[in-house]
């Protein structure tokens, strides 16, 4: 394959972040059945559309793979009505 450039050109080099997925597993004691989860997983959805949730009622556990803070989760899920521990 051959390039052949006719015409000057400027090349402009953007540095990309580069952001960091982390999996956070968090205790929620208030949760207590799907619905909640469901509840704090839209409350998550919020902070972080591409987040990965899953909400266990039983263990009372919400482990989130999240490109955001621990904190902006956590207070993500308090908003919603639950305590995080």
């Amino acid at each position: 394959m051959t390039l052949q450039l006719t015409r000057d050109f400027t090349i402009k080099v953007i540095e990309r972040k580069k952001v960091e997925i982390m999996t956070l597993q968090l205790k929620v004691p208030n949760m207590a059945c799907s619905a909640c989860g469901d509840t704090i997983t839209k409350a998550i959805k919020e902070i972080d559309p591409t987040a990965t949730v899953r909400a266990e009622p039983k263990t009372k556990l919400v482990e989130i793979e999240t490109k955001a803070s621990e904190a902006e989760i956590s207070q993500a899920i308090t908003a919603a009505g639950y305590t995080v521990t």
